[in-house]
């Protein structure tokens, strides 16, 4: 492959597409207190599943790697380097980073967000491009960011717009972080970015439940539904297509919701189902699929009764409205004392319904209780917390 020769900004970008070039960069990376990463990746956007599509790495030094997974056999070293602790990672909204990475067996360790610092920082809008905008003046081109990744070769101003997602973080870091200590809330983002460091990447349990009016099927239904996911997700693999290219969501509810219908016509006159499909081998897989799944149902004597609604709406009560008013009083003075985007990161509605229910305060982070419990306790109101946050890393 022909040696890349770009610069952004004073920066030297080097395109490593090789084993041999992964281990040299790192060797490089290796010598660094800190390193800014992103990721391109796809999920389910042009290609089946959550797949990575690019790395890119900067020093601070100058030099930006951007790290082509397509062409490398082992990230092993890379992946050492972000497990790392002593090392660390500047990521720009890292959650899907590190949960794509975890699926990958890589855990990121040393992690600082700097959205999550925007975030601490009241910012209405936490975007790289607004934070460059706000504390920089600086602008930056984001026509790339639909880009498909997974096209090869990447165009010059791909990389371009790669190598921007990390060359400013080390400024930005610096920056926010300077205004986070003036404020005093530096715990706030160190026991966040430990809460990222813990994020798992996982499977969920019924993905076929998550779709939409899923909820409305009897249990004989989504039983097929469950089935015919299954059949979407191999075929969307063969094909390499996202599951929703294969069939649309709506349309696989639809055939559970109506299991009898003549699938020839279904498959015909049904909007955006995938030619592939189409094919009499795979309407016949189909078929066979949904048979499989009426006779597995009849064998297990699967209920035709509907289920009760899984979104049960709060319970109502004079002393769930009361414990709600208290609570939405002591989120109004912490937005009024912190801002209301950084009050976000304390408390959300979630947190006030759960207590209008439960009737204690449940909140994970040992900050966050810390500022309800000191707010509550001004405005002369008691709260019941359920037991002390656990201590992070144990």
């Amino acid at each position: 492959m022909e040696k890349l020769s770009l610069e952004e900004d004073g920066v030297a970008i080097e395109l490593v597409a090789s084993d041999a070039e992964l281990r040299q960069a790192v060797q490089q990376l290796e010598q660094c207190d800190e390193l800014a990463v992103d990721l391109e990746f796809d999920q389910n956007r042009y290609t089946y599943g959550f797949n990575l599509c690019l790395i890119q790495v900067a020093d601070g030094k100058g030099k930006c790697f951007i790290i082509d997974p397509f062409y490398i056999n082992n990230l092993d070293s890379f992946f050492q380097l972000m497990g790392n602790p002593a090392v660390t990672k500047i990521i720009h909204h890292s959650n899907n980073d590190i949960l794509l990475l975890d699926k990958m067996g890589c855990s990121v360790k040393g992690i600082v967000d700097t959205d999550v610092a925007a975030k601490i920082l009241n910012y209405e809008r936490s975007s790289l491009a607004t934070v460059l905008k706000e504390e920089f003046g600086k602008e930056i081109d984001k026509s790339q960011q639909s880009s498909n990744w997974n096209k090869r070769p990447l165009t010059e101003d791909q990389l371009r717009y790669a190598a921007i997602d990390v060359i400013y973080l080390h400024q930005i870091k610096a920056k926010l972080l300077q205004e986070i200590k003036q404020l005093g809330r530096m715990h706030w983002l160190e026991e966040e970015n430990l809460l990222l460091e813990q994020l798992k990447y996982t499977e969920s349990e019924n993905p076929h439940l998550r779709l939409k009016h899923s909820y409305r099927l009897n249990y004989y239904q989504q039983y097929l539904l469950k089935s015919l996911y299954a059949f979407r997700e191999d075929l969307a693999q063969q094909f390499n297509k996202p599951a929703h290219f294969v069939i649309p969501n709506e349309a696989l509810v639809e055939l559970a919701n109506n299991p009898n219908t003549d699938l020839h016509e279904w498959l015909n006159h049904t909007r955006g189902i995938h030619g592939n499909l189409k094919k009499p081998k795979n309407e016949r897989l189909l078929e066979n699929a949904l048979q499989g799944a009426k006779e597995a149902a009849k064998t297990n004597n699967i209920s035709h009764d509907y289920p009760e609604h899984r979104f049960q709406r709060p319970l109502r009560t004079p002393e769930t409205e009361r414990r709600k008013e208290l609570l939405t009083m002591v989120q109004k003075e912490i937005m009024a004392r912190y801002g209301e985007y950084a009050s976000k990161l304390i408390i959300n509605q979630s947190l006030i319904t759960d207590y209008s229910q439960s009737g204690k305060l449940r909140c994970t982070k040992k900050y966050a209780t810390s500022i309800v419990m000191e707010v509550a306790k001004d405005l002369g109101i008691a709260l019941h917390v359920s037991a002390a946050p656990q201590q992070l890393g144990e």
